[in-house]
């Protein structure tokens, strides 16, 4: 698992080598380093969603206005998802 300060000290690598990349004048250089660092970015994300929101990452998610209340079958599969991440009591 990657705990959250691993994955902040990479964001902040991947911020920093972003900015050494702006410097960058020769365009093809540029690139690929914009794309090592979007595929470094994915990974990121990934890493976040899974191994530090896990379960939680539902709460993130935006919620209709029009709808504040959890659908009976939403509710069930947030708590199915919360019960394997070891929560025990609603």
């Amino acid at each position: 698992q990657a705990p959250l300060s691993e994955v902040l000290r990479e964001f902040e690598r991947i911020q920093r080598e972003q900015r050494e990349a702006n410097a960058c004048t020769e365009r093809q250089e540029w690139w690929e380093r914009r794309s090592r660092l979007d595929l470094r970015m994915q990974s990121l994300i990934q890493s976040l969603d899974s191994e530090v929101l896990g379960c939680w990452r539902g709460l993130l998610l935006p919620r209709d206005p029009g709808n504040s209340v959890l659908e009976e079958q939403e509710l069930a599969r947030l708590l199915r998802e919360l019960r394997d991440c070891g929560w025990e009591r609603p």
